[in-house]
């Protein structure tokens, strides 16, 4: 018997009732696929909430993998000082200049000396090619070639816990 699934677009069902499967047959498998293929979705589509232990420590970060819809997603969220307003900074650590995963690097002396900016705090820095973003000023990239800011994640405390729902249209696409 002919497997369906190699049919190209252009063949006709005429060569497969020929081989051993009639119309109905034919018919009742292909609205059956179709049946599954319309209640499919992807394992991560389900998963739109995280709840995690939150970073307690002015500077502390926690890293994660938020299953979005399409792909899932790296992230970092950093416990801000209380002199700076305190809460969370939740970034996807997908870089938006080429996609490389960026870090938060607490050594932000040796940053800045990379980079030739002195540095006071902790960065989120990019290795691959230098982009440096501040997590007391989110929307103002420090340094590098990074066309914006990265993609930020909706966070919100319970207690000791954060919980992630949902993450910026349009993360990791990179343009």
């Amino acid at each position: 018997m002919m497997d369906v699934s190699c049919i190209q677009p252009h063949q006709t069902i005429a060569p497969i009732v020929s081989q051993g499967i009639d119309r109905k047959s034919f018919l009742a498998l292909a609205a059956t696929a179709l049946a599954g293929a319309a209640l499919w979705r992807p394992a991560h589509a389900a998963t739109a909430t995280m709840r995690l232990a939150a970073p307690q420590r002015a500077w502390d970060k926690v890293e994660f993998t938020y299953p979005g819809a399409e792909q899932s997603f790296p992230g970092i969220a950093v416990r801000l000082p209380q002199a700076a307003g305190g809460g969370l900074c939740a970034v996807c650590s997908i870089c938006p200049h080429m996609g490389c995963i960026f870090g938060y690097e607490t050594d932000y002396e040796d940053v800045g000396s990379m980079i030739g900016i002195r540095l006071s705090h902790p960065v989120f820095h990019c290795a691959c090619h230098g982009s440096t973003y501040d997590p007391l000023r989110i929307d103002n990239v420090i340094h590098g070639p990074t066309p914006r800011r990265p993609w930020l994640f909706t966070v919100h405390e319970d207690a000791a816990d954060m919980i992630v729902t949902g993450i910026e249209a349009g993360a990791g696409e990179i343009k």
